[in-house]
This record gives C-alpha cells, structure tokens and sequence, in this order.
C-alpha cells in the first residue's frame, strides 16, 4: 500500500508542472570598452635616463596605446632642443623617434631646437582611424645623438656655450622630453 500512495502521489506532482504557465528568461551582458590614449616609458622606471656621450644612443622605449575610432595623434617636445647644464652651457644633439612596426609615428633624425613648429620643438605624427597594433601598444624608441658635428646633420655651433658632447665643459646637461597622445 505504501508503494501505491508514493506512484499517486508522484502522478499529481506531474499533473501540476504540465498545468503550470510557460516562463521565458532573458539575458542581456553588456561590456565598456573605456577609451584610452596614453604614452607610457617602458624601460626608465624614474624618468630620468643617462646617455654616454657617443654617437647615436638609445634613450627610452617607450609604448604608444590608444583605441580612438577616429584615429591616434601623439605630440613629441623637446623642452629647450638641447642639453642644458646649469652653467648655461649647451649640448647641441638631434632627435630620433623610431617605431619598428609603424611608420606614421615615426620622426627621422632632426637637429631640435625650442618653438612650437614642426621640426623645430613640436613634433606631430598621427594616424587616422583606428589601429589594433595601436590599441594593443605600439613600441617606439628615443635616439639622441649628441654629437650632431660628427654625423651628417649641419648644426650651428657658431652659438656661445653651444657644443657637441665631445667637446663639451664637464657638468650635467638635462633635456626634457614630453609625450602627449590623443584621439584625433
């Protein structure tokens, strides 16, 4: 008997799901992608790198991040487009900005001086639209060669306390480089 009760019992409790009204779930996942433009140093934890007075140097790698639709716009300056010391004396050196997997941010070897003209303190490269190599981290290089007079470029020396590292008075020379990214 007790087997036939537990079998109704079981019956009724089956009856009631089929009676019971159909109930539909749903599910909306939404994610942010937050936008970003930013150039981070990669290998100078302190902002601060020293360079050997030779030819071209490496100074910094730096990394290059945006993920704007309508494009990326980086601003290179060079504070005073040269090293100073504090005695006022100068280093004359040119600039370059390498990017091993992208051409448009690149700058060729340029001989700084301080403005806000291309080429003279500014230096604006861009890209239009957006770029995954870009929004991933695109790897630049900062090369000075403070020797300019040994190398192919034409700096004027004729400048008082203007003068290329080897020949140079002992003392600090500083030179400070900011980096400015933005969506275009």
């Amino acid at each position: 008997m007790r087997n036939s009760l537990f079998l109704a019992s079981a019956a009724i409790a089956l009856v009631g799901f089929n009676a019971a009204p159909a109930m539909a779930e749903t599910l909306s996942v939404q994610g942010v992608v937050a936008p970003y433009c930013n150039v981070n140093l990669t290998n100078v934890s302190s902002g601060t790198a020293s360079i050997a007075f030779t030819d071209n140097q490496k100074v910094a790698n730096l990394r290059l991040s945006c993920n704007a639709a309508s494009g990326t716009k980086m601003v290179t300056d060079p504070l005073n487009g040269d090293l100073l010391s504090a005695a006022g004396n100068r280093i004359n050196y040119a600039m370059t900005l390498k990017s091993p997997t992208n051409a448009n941010f690149v700058i060729n070897e340029t001989d700084t001086a301080p403005g806000n003209a291309e080429a003279v303190g500014l230096f604006t490269r861009q890209q239009a639209g957006y770029a995954q190599s870009v929004a991933n981290g695109l790897p630049l290089e900062l090369w000075l060669n403070v020797n300019v007079e040994n190398a192919n470029t034409q700096p004027d020396f004729s400048t008082p306390n203007v003068f290329p590292a080897d020949a140079a008075p002992a003392g600090t020379y500083t030179e400070v480089f900011s980096f400015t990214a933005s969506s275009i």
